[in-house]
Formats: structure tokens, sequence, C-alpha cells
């Protein structure tokens, strides 16, 4: 009970008021309470989410996910448009989904969680996240029910940019490795896309060369044992895709935010700006230009450039033989190991005659020709002029 003094002609009087009564008067009036968001007249109460990699595949409903302990979080992130998105994320974390239906299983397990959306949507949210960010399921938010752009449900990564996020979501995968076996080819991305000279895309705004075309000339087209292509961007972003999504796309690589991938067939939020790496199978392909952004500059024979030891640091290298390096002409020459990390990958500008230096990187309908030259630099050997691929060969050969 809740007591109320009222003064009434310079007497007291003890007025007593039920607490429910007023609870309840406040919600009429509009003015909330104290209880958590009541999800019973959801419309997609009954709708499922696909839950996959933890033994048997799971469906499990709103409603179950509503009957699960359950919290509210603001959040609020910045899409790669630059616009702010906001919610009040009500619903389990990922965290009391895995302990509901995990069978005993942590995050600490997994190498990375997978949201997939109805419109085609997919991002994995890697360990490194999961360790230091919560994962809301949210199937509201605040009070309010999602509308069908949202529904059934959005997974909301506390404190990560929008591209971790997931709105319209039906499957939940926790995944386990990479699966992938020793990377045996790097190709070079710089020299790489010019050299298959893809097309002028007025749409993406730049030249542009299909991601099937790339991976068959220079491997992965299957995507190796795990069938995901794995990809950094030189702002630190990482995230991985299924081999059939990549597939759909295209690199470009002139114009803005290049080496970017990019696929009219997926969503927008699916892009990949400035990428670093990318890795498919055995085969690892490197921008030289993002590389150099991010990586300490090394010096050999009077230039500064990337160190071979920063390009395939953390990528499982196949140190089993030796370095074929192949240039532009398809000559090629076989190195060390030791020699590889002594010399360094030098920018030596746009190659003469075919244009400015810089003029792929900042304009859309640069030509492929106009790109930058990427040598190897040793001391006391001649340069390697505009390498293409290094592949790991036996020593034999």
């Amino acid at each position: 009970m809740a007591r109320i003094d009222l003064k009434i002609g310079g007497g007291r009087r003890l007025v007593a008021v039920c607490l429910a009564a007023l609870t309840a008067l406040a919600l009429a009036l509009g003015l909330g309470g104290c209880g958590s968001p009541d999800p019973s007249s959801l419309a997609y109460l009954g709708d499922t989410v696909a839950v996959e990699g933890l033994g048997e595949s799971l469906s499990v409903s709103i409603d179950e996910l509503s009957q699960l302990d359950t919290v509210s979080k603001k959040a609020e992130a910045m899409r790669s448009n630059g616009d702010i998105v906001k919610i009040t994320a009500v619903g389990p974390t990922l965290a009391t989904l895995l302990e509901r239906y995990g069978g005993g299983k942590q995050l600490a397990d997994f190498s990375s969680v997978r949201f997939s959306s109805k419109d085609g949507y997919s991002i994995a949210v890697p360990k490194e996240i999961l360790a230091k960010r919560e994962v809301v399921l949210a199937y509201m938010d605040g009070d309010k029910a999602f509308t069908k752009d949202d529904a059934p449900l959005r997974a909301v990564v506390i404190g990560e940019r929008a591209m971790y996020w997931a709105r319209m979501v039906n499957k939940i995968e926790f995944e386990t490795g990479t699966g992938e076996a020793l990377t045996n080819m790097v190709v070079f991305l710089d020299s790489a896309l010019p050299a298959l000279k893809g097309d002028l895309s007025e749409e993406e705004g730049g030249y542009i060369v299909s991601t099937v075309d790339l991976l068959s000339k220079y491997g992965g087209l299957d995507g190796g044992e795990s069938g995901k292509v794995f990809m950094s961007a030189f702002d630190g972003l990482k995230k991985n895709e299924t081999i059939e999504n990549f597939l759909k796309g295209y690199i470009k690589y002139t114009g803005g935010n290049v080496p970017q991938f990019c696929s009219p067939e997926l969503p927008e939020g699916m892009n990949m700006n400035g990428i670093v790496t990318l890795r498919s199978g055995k085969s690892l392909y490197v921008s030289l230009a993002r590389g150099a952004e991010i990586w300490e500059a090394k010096s050999a024979a009077g230039k500064a450039g990337v160190g071979f030891s920063d390009i395939v640091k953390d990528q499982g290298l196949d140190r089993s033989g030796m370095f074929q390096l192949t240039d532009k002409h398809g000559n090629t020459v076989l190195l060390s190991e030791q020699e590889m990390v002594k010399g360094v990958f030098a920018n030596d500008g746009a190659e003469s005659g075919s244009g400015a230096a810089g003029d792929a990187a900042g304009k859309p309908d640069a030509k492929p020709d106009g790109a930058d030259i990427w040598s190897f630099y040793q001391e006391g050997k001649d340069p390697i002029t505009g390498v293409v691929s290094i592949e790991v060969v036996d020593e034999k050969e």
C-alpha cells in the first residue's frame, strides 16, 4: 500500500491508495511502468529462427525466445552510409540462447557466429568481438513491435558498428574454425585486377572484375574446406562470406573505397570497403596499397615499402618449399624465405605512359592500365617489377 498525505482545512487526512491502481492508471495514461514489454501480442510470435552448429539443427520460435531471461539495452551504431541506427533491444542475449540450447558449450568455443536474414544479408561476428561485446537477440524495440523490415528478430551487437548487426534474422549459425589448408598462393590485387581488364561499371562507380574470374585465375573458387571467404579491411573490420555469396559479386578496383567487394544481388550492407586481405581456400589475395596504410614500413635497397612477414602474418603460410614470384609479363624468380623477408614490396607509381600515379585509385573512369606498379626490391639485386603473385613450390622445381 502507498500512503498520500492530504491537508484539508488545516487538518491532516491519511488516504490509502492501492499501488496496483496507481500503476494501472499510469499505464492507461501512457506514463509507462516498471514491467518488461509484453510480447504476447506480436504478430510474428510464431515465426521461427533456425539454429545450427550445436549438434542437431534447431528451430526456435520467437515465443520460445521470449520465455528466456530477457534484457533491455539501448544501443546505437553508424551504418556504412553515415546514418545512425538506434534501438532499445529487448530479448535474450546470445549467451543465454547458448546456455539454453548449447549443451554446455560457451561462446569461446566458436570461431564466429553467423546471422543470416530473409533478404539475403549475412554477417559472421568473429570470436574477438564475441569475447568483448554483448549480443542481444531482440524481438522488440522497447515496447514496440518490429515492422516487417526488421521482424522477426534483430541481432544487436552492443558497442559495435552496424555492419555486425542484422535484421530480419531467420538463421543463427555457430561456427568452429576456418577448416582451411595452408596458404600456398599469394596474389597481389594491385597487379592482378588490372591485368584481368575488368569492365567499367557506372552503377558501382569504377572498374570491376567478377569474383568468379579472379578466383578462377588464381585459386580458391571452391572456397576451400570451410566454404567461406575471409576478408579484412584497412579500418580493422574483419568478416567472412559464404563462397556462394562471394561468387555473386565483383571486386571494384578504381574509384572510391577500393578494393571493394560489392554485388547488385546482395544487400548494400554486405559491401566490404578498403580490402587488405582476402582468403579463399589456399589462395591469399592482398592489396599492397591498403596494407601500406596500416603496416609498419620496411626498407631495402633504398626503398621503403611492405615487408613479406606482414603480408603473411596469421595467414597460415605453407613454408615447406621455395617462393616463386611471377611478374606481369609471366617471368618467374625463385627465392628462399630468408630472401623474401629481407626484401620489400615498394610502389613505383604508374607505369610510364599509362597515366598519372594514383589515377586508378582516385577516378571512377580511370583506365585499368593506369594502376600503380609494385615491385620487389632486394639489396644488391635488380628489382622484380610488377609482381602479380607468389606461389609456394617444391624446392626441386
